[in-house]
């Protein structure tokens, strides 16, 4: 890398901090490329030497975030690779918690906002976004090696069918398994909403208690229908 490619890394580095700072502060809303140029003692035509519009650069960081995430429960499922499968899964979806916890504003973006759809690149998101829907996928896959229970809806077999050619290569594209990750993902993703929006707070209920069980039920939930 030469010098003018570090010095560019540095300062696009810079603008996404700034840029993930106001989204935490006011939400995608509030990003400003005016406001990350004057906190950076730049002119607006300078910053958008790196980013063309608001656009760009909130599909970069949509991008980044997903992907991060999926690194995260890629580790997670890797350094689980030994335990028994409702012990991956546990590690799994334990993940997925402990990233929206670290970093709740980027999990408003990409799930809480219309920008985590993918429409501003779809070619880039996408990927991106499946990569971690894939090790979910895997991880309750893995629960059994009966095949998932049918999916009775035509129309939605038939929208599962075509999610499932954009998953990546030697995943179980099977309509029941993404039926199964979609249940599982809406489950755990409505716990980790209201957690972070700071619901359960006010009705008092221990919100990693609450977690729990939902992750314990999806297993349940598996076993039961092949036991």
């Amino acid at each position: 890398m030469t010098h003018r490619e570090r010095v560019r890394a540095l300062t696009v580095g810079e603008i996404k901090e700034y840029a993930y700072a106001q989204i935490a502060q006011g939400g995608p809303g509030a990003l400003s490329l005016n406001a990350i140029a004057k906190s950076m003692g730049m002119s607006g035509p300078g910053l958008y030497r790196y980013f063309a519009s608001r656009e760009e650069l909130i599909a970069a960081l949509v991008t980044e975030s997903f992907e991060d995430l999926a690194d995260t429960v890629a580790r997670v499922a890797a350094d689980a690779a030994g335990q028994a499968p409702e012990g991956r899964l546990r590690a799994v979806a334990r993940g997925f918690r402990g990233w929206a916890l670290a970093a709740p504003h980027r999990y408003r973006l990409v799930f809480g906002s219309a920008y985590g759809t993918g429409s501003l690149d779809p070619a880039r998101i996408i990927p991106a976004a499946t990569r971690s829907m894939t090790v979910l996928l895997s991880a309750l896959a893995g629960l059994s090696t009966a095949p998932p229970p049918p999916v009775s809806d035509a129309v939605l077999e038939r929208q599962l069918e075509q999610w499932g050619a954009r998953q990546e290569p030697g995943t179980i594209p099977v309509p029941g398994n993404l039926m199964l990750g979609l249940s599982a993902w809406t489950r755990l993703h409505g716990v980790i909403s209201l957690e972070i929006d700071g619901f359960f707070v006010q009705v008092g209920v221990d919100p990693a208690r609450l977690y729990d069980r939902e992750i314990d039920h999806l297993i349940s939930d598996r076993l039961a229908r092949h036991a």
